[in-house]
């Protein structure tokens, strides 16, 4: 019996859907308020695949303030933003750590245009700036954070659990309203509230898609900074040191209007060309590098007709639709924690108001153990004891990163396999270049 057949008929006072860093920030929110004013809260996450498997999983894995977003003239996101990331380095060390950028330009004049905007960067950050920047020269510099994004979602999940949260991973849900969901298999739940956190699962009118895609190459360079690349088309590409179980690049990220199928995304081959170009511009010797992997993941923004999608705003919104649901769409996944917040506010403004001015994720450190053991065997205990991971698939693109890290074959992916039933075949078909 699937686990989601014991919720029929049970009344919960808040029902969230979506097991992204949205999804699993608003429970582990709502469970800590509910833990420290001692006020029981009865509360349902429910994820259609595994934790962190879609967009949350799949992006630069950078908590940042958003240097080119200056550009924009969104200095109100950036200072959010740099702000989120100064709780984030504090209360989640363990996935969060510094990361020092040097910035590459296109010459003189855009090396002083960006200088500039590191001075204002820096600025924004106030007394939460990480490191010495470099803003003169031809060695521009910067600090910023980089995350194991599905490792967050994976354990703001835990926290949640710890606290009393029932957490439900490969459970989609087939209808959602204002007083409960209806879950493929048939089981009906009710709640209180109900919060669609999907992301690019929610097709909402208010929402545009944009498709993100990265590369994934031997390690380009020596030392652990990242270089960031303002290209003359105006987007960031960002080169990456990437990898514990292999040294590699991650490189990326692309800006494109997706229409397909949230559950279909992967990069195209003129992505693959612009990132491949770029790379062999600056690093000569990538040209002749094999791809060791690829991922996408889509950004599900606000909106905003007659921009493009590198300059269409990544603020967000939160509010009840005409249904009764609470909706998030937008934001970054920088300020997920903010957004968590905000959702939490709504939700207990109708189902414990007396909570609704509590916010102990601005302090709260985990309580859950998060520094992940070295070994593959450790690492597949961890993995199986602490994250509920089942599948070969979900241990190497969420728990891990390691589907990216490297060329697989069917014989390294032995023993990883047996360890979970099985699911070589169906990983390598479905990862391999």
């Amino acid at each position: 019996m699937h686990p989601s057949e014991e919720l029929a008929g049970r009344h919960f006072d808040a029902v969230i859907v979506g097991g992204g860093i949205n999804g699993a920030g608003i429970a582990r929110d709502l469970a800590l308020r509910a833990h420290s004013a001692k006020h029981p809260l009865n509360i349902l996450l429910l994820e259609k695949s595994f934790w962190g498997s879609g967009t949350s999983g799949k992006n630069s894995h950078l908590i940042h303030g958003g240097l080119r977003y200056l550009k924009y003239l969104d200095v109100g996101l950036v200072r959010e933003a740099l702000s989120e990331r100064a709780t984030l380095l504090k209360l989640a060390p363990n996935t969060v750590r510094p990361l020092r950028f040097k910035l590459s330009t296109n010459g003189p004049l855009d090396s002083l245009k960006y200088g500039a905007g590191i001075i204002l960067y820096d600025l924004l950050a106030g007394q939460h700036r990480i490191g010495k920047s470099q803003y003169f020269g031809t060695n521009l510099s910067y600090w910023d954070a980089a995350s194991d994004s599905a490792a967050l979602v994976i354990d703001n999940v835990r926290d949640a659990k710890q606290l009393g949260t029932v957490c439900l991973p490969r459970s989609p849900v087939r209808r959602i309203s204002g007083d409960g969901v209806e879950l493929d298999n048939g089981v009906r739940v009710k709640a209180a509230t109900v919060i669609d956190a999907r992301g690019p699962w929610n097709r909402s009118a208010s929402m545009r898609l944009v498709r993100g895609s990265h590369i994934v190459l031997p390690r380009l360079f020596p030392g652990g900074d990242a270089v960031a690349h303002f290209h003359t088309d105006g987007r960031i590409i960002f080169f990456i040191p990437w990898g514990d179980l292999n040294p590699v690049t991650l490189i990326g990220t692309t800006d494109v209007d997706h229409s397909g199928s949230a559950d279909s995304v992967e990069i195209s081959w003129n992505e693959t060309e612009y990132l491949q170009n770029i790379a062999a511009k600056l690093f000569p010797h990538s040209a002749d590098m094999p791809i060791l992997g690829t991922f996408s993941s889509l950004r599900p923004l606000l909106a905003a007709p007659g921009k493009s999608a590198s300059s269409t705003s990544r603020e967000h919104h939160i509010a009840y639709r005409p249904d009764g649901v609470l909706e998030i769409t937008g934001g970054k996944y920088t300020t997920y924690r903010l957004m968590a917040e905000q959702a939490a506010d709504l939700a207990c403004l109708r189902i414990a108001p007396n909570l609704a001015s509590l916010h102990p994720t601005r302090t709260a450190p985990f309580t859950v153990p998060t520094l992940r053991p070295n070994g593959v065997d450790q690492r597949i205990a961890w993995a199986k004891a602490e994250e509920g991971c089942e599948t070969l698939e979900e241990f190497l693109t969420c728990s891990t990163n390691w589907a990216w890290q490297k060329h697989w074959t069917a014989q390294d992916l032995e023993p990883l396999a047996s360890a979970f039933g099985g699911g070589a075949e169906a990983f390598l078909e479905r990862y391999e270049l």
